[in-house]
């Protein structure tokens, strides 16, 4: 074998070495490409898998979304429907506990007109009526007229629709309504007391506030009738603090058990069984978050204490 011979079959065994190599190499590369092609295709199938379920879980949730706009709409709905019926149960409610009130009120003018009235014809008999007499006689009877006018008057006034809100005294306000129950608590033996600090005005609708102030001395009056409370005594305060205005009515009633403080401004909640209808400090609630006041109840040494905060 000559020398060229040996050069050509060294320069061969060095190629197919080399090509070898380069084969191995390339056979390796296509196997790891082929390991992650594979794994390549499982994570897209995992991520369609997991898209899809997104795609699903998004679909449930809209038409979640869409059922619970749809179920919050209906129970507002039947809030409001619902609380329509309490307002209506509650106006005449008041109107009866209104025209009760009338009625203890005018009780005592009747009997004394029935007085003057028993009595003029038995000074008539006496000849001691003349013209003094006459006019002083008038005058008593006018009076005792007078009172029961302003008392029909007060009443009428009390459920009349008008919605417009005014400028009105708190010290009026509260008279106006002791006026009402007046007659009821001298007969119950309760004293009004009226304690005025700082009077003010308020911008509402003066009848609503009537009717908070009237249901809350009636609540502490049917408290001292259950507890038998023998010495009786509502004070009704007003005054001003330095950023609110103050309605607060306390009384000697006993308080109120601890475990239902929570429940009594709920609708329909009351401890009086069958002759309570559960409205009446339900409703004061309503009124008083109308006019973004706050009403708030607390047991004090020898009753309750009930505070209207006005802003």
């Amino acid at each position: 074998m000559n020398e060229d011979e040996i050069k050509t079959q060294y320069v061969g065994k060095f190629l197919e070495n080399d090509y070898n190599k380069f084969k191995d190499g390339l056979l390796e590369l296509l196997e790891d490409y082929k390991r992650k092609s594979q794994r390549l295709d499982k994570i897209i199938k995992q991520s369609d898998k997991m898209q899809l379920r997104l795609i699903n879980a998004n679909e449930e949730l809209a038409e979640y979304k869409n059922n619970l706009e749809k179920k919050v709409e209906e129970e507002i709905l039947k809030r409001k429907e619902k609380e329509k019926i309490i307002l209506e149960q509650s106006k005449f409610a008041a109107m009866g506990e209104m025209i009760d009130a009338i009625a203890h009120q005018w009780t005592q003018p009747l009997s004394i007109l029935s007085l003057y009235s028993n009595s003029l014809e038995f000074d008539y008999k006496e000849g001691i009526v003349n013209e003094a007499y006459i006019d002083d006689f008038q005058k008593k009877v006018n009076a005792t007229i007078e009172h029961m006018n302003c008392t029909l008057t007060e009443f009428r006034t009390f459920f009349r629709e008008d919605k417009k809100r005014e400028e009105f005294d708190i010290k009026t306000m509260i008279e106006k309504v002791f006026l009402f129950v007046k007659d009821e608590f001298i007969k119950e033996k309760i004293t009004l007391t009226l304690k005025i600090d700082n009077d003010f005005k308020i911008i509402g609708i003066e009848n609503e506030f009537k009717h908070i102030l009237l249901n809350l001395i009636n609540n502490s009056k049917d408290a001292f009738i259950v507890n038998k409370i023998k010495e009786r005594e509502i004070i009704v305060k007003a005054y001003v603090t330095d950023d609110s205005k103050v309605l607060e009515i306390s009384d000697n009633a006993g308080g109120i058990p601890f475990e239902i403080l929570d429940d009594i401004f709920k609708a329909n909640f009351t401890t009086k069984g069958n002759s309570g209808t559960g409205i009446g400090l339900y409703m004061s609630s309503l009124i008083a978050q109308k006019y973004h006041c706050k009403l708030s109840v607390e047991n004090i040494e020898e009753g309750a204490q009930f505070k209207l905060i006005i802003n």
